[in-house]
């Protein structure tokens, strides 16, 4: 049986091999879950563009599938929450970020 120390050292290991091999990828908050998942918040509220791209880079190194949704936030209006949900060296992986929707999005939104 796994102790929770060493799921959580796994998931300790499995960030500091991806920050080390991967340098280019978008900074994040990291938060290592007493369960050994590691969950990173790349960005809140943040340029449209810029999350999507950081999204797509996370997803080529570890897989997984980007999920996105439209919310509406009391701070910053339309918004979306865009997540990457994978499995990188045995070590379960969130990946977050969230961002204002353009308003030509919006706008293209309504019209189709």
């Amino acid at each position: 049986m796994t102790t929770s120390s060493q799921t959580q050292s796994s998931a300790a290991l499995a960030l500091a091999q991806l920050l080390t091999e991967h340098p280019e990828l978008a900074p994040a908050n990291w938060q290592l879950h007493r369960d050994g998942v590691l969950s990173g918040t790349v960005a809140v509220h943040a340029d449209s563009d810029e999350l999507h791209a950081a999204m797509r880079a996370y997803a080529a190194v570890l897989g997984g599938t980007v999920h996105e949704q439209h919310f509406h936030s009391q701070e910053a209006g339309p918004s979306q929450s865009v997540s990457l949900h994978a499995m990188w060296r045995d070590v379960q992986v969130a990946v977050w970020g969230s961002c204002v929707v353009p308003a030509g999005a919006q706008q293209s939104a309504v019209a189709a």
